[in-house]
C-alpha cells in the first residue's frame, strides 16, 4: 500500500448548536476546518471531509479541489446530551459507508477536522507498510500516580489514528453505545481508543504506538489543566507542547516500548 492511497478523514462540526463541551463558535469553527482542510488538499493527499451538523455547503463554497470529497453526514440520529465521543463515532460510521475514497481503499486515516497534523505523510508512511489494520497512540503509564500528581496517564489518543473499515467496524462500532461525556454514565472517546488499544496488542496488523511524533498545529478544544499549561495547553503551536512534542519523540526512538 502506499502512503499517498490513504484516505485522510476529517472529521467536522461546524454547527455543535450548543453541545456542552464544544469550543468555539461555528464561525470560528468554520474558519479552522477551512484553513485544515486547504492544509491537506495543497499536499495532493486524497482527503474525505465528513460534517455533520447540515453546514457542509458553507466549507464547499470555500475549498474547492479534486483530491477533495465533500461527504455530508447529517442525521437525526445525533445526540448533543451524550457529547462528542458519541457523536463523532456515528460520525465516521456514515462517512465510511458513503465514501468513495474510503470504499476504493478500504481503510482510512482519521483527524479532528480543526488541526492540521504537521508531518501527516511520516504518519501515513507507517500505515502503509505491510498489512496493517490499526494504528493509534496512547498513553499507558503509571508515572504520574507514582508521583502523586493529579494526571491521567491512561488515555487513548483521538484526534488521529488510522484504521482499515473492517476493524472499526469490527472493534470500535458495536461499542457506540457506551459513549458518553457526562454523568452519571461517564465513558469518553479517550477511555474507549485506550480499551481498544489495551485489547489490540498482539493481533496482527496492529499496533497502539507510532514511531513518530505527531506534531499537532491549531487550537485544543479541551477545558483542561487548571494552569498546567506544560501538561494542557490548548494551544499546540506553544512553547511548553513543541517541548513535549520534542521529548517525546526522544522517548519514541529510546524506549518505545514506554507509552508516555
Amino acid at each position: 500500500m502506499l502512503a499517498n492511497s490513504i484516505p485522510i478523514l476529517l472529521t467536522a462540526t461546524v454547527n455543535p448548536k450548543g453541545m456542552k463541551g464544544a469550543n468555539f463558535d461555528p464561525k470560528e469553527r468554520l474558519d479552522m476546518y477551512v484553513e485544515a482542510l486547504n492544509f491537506y488538499a495543497k499536499k495532493g493527499l486524497k482527503v474525505v471531509f465528513a460534517e455533520n451538523s447540515g453546514s457542509i455547503a458553507l466549507v464547499a463554497d470555500r475549498v474547492v479541489a479534486e483530491n477533495v470529497e465533500m461527504v455530508d453526514v447529517s442525521g437525526l440520529e445525533y445526540d448533543q446530551s451524550r457529547g462528542k465521543g458519541y457523536n463523532e463515532t456515528i460520525l465516521i460510521h456514515k462517512a465510511v459507508m458513503k465514501s468513495a475514497f474510503v470504499g476504493v481503499s478500504g481503510c482510512f486515516f482519521k483527524i479532528t477536522g480543526r488541526l492540521k497534523l504537521m508531518n501527516v505523510e511520516r504518519l501515513l508512511e507507517e500505515c502503509a507498510k505491510g498489512s496493517q489494520r490499526f494504528r493509534a497512540d496512547c498513553k499507558d503509564h503509571k508515572v504520574y500516580e507514582w508521583l502523586h500528581m493529579p494526571i491521567n496517564g491512561h488515555a487513548g489518543e483521538c484526534r488521529y489514528w488510522f484504521a482499515t473499515v473492517e476493524f472499526f467496524e469490527q472493534m470500535m462500532w458495536p461499542r457506540v453505545n457506551e459513549l458518553n461525556d457526562f454523568e452519571p454514565n461517564i465513558c469518553l472517546a479517550e477511555d474507549l481508543m485506550l480499551d481498544v488499544c489495551r485489547k489490540s496488542r498482539g493481533m496482527k496488523g496492529c499496533r497502539d504506538r507510532f514511531r513518530t511524533q505527531a506534531r499537532i498545529s491549531g487550537k485544543g478544544g479541551h477545558n483542561l489543566g487548571r494552569g498546567w499549561s506544560f501538561f494542557y495547553s490548548t494551544d499546540n503551536d506553544s512553547f511548553a507542547l513543541r517541548t513535549k512534542c520534542f521529548m517525546r519523540q526522544l522517548l519514541r526512538w529510546t524506549m518505545p516500548w514506554w507509552k508516555v
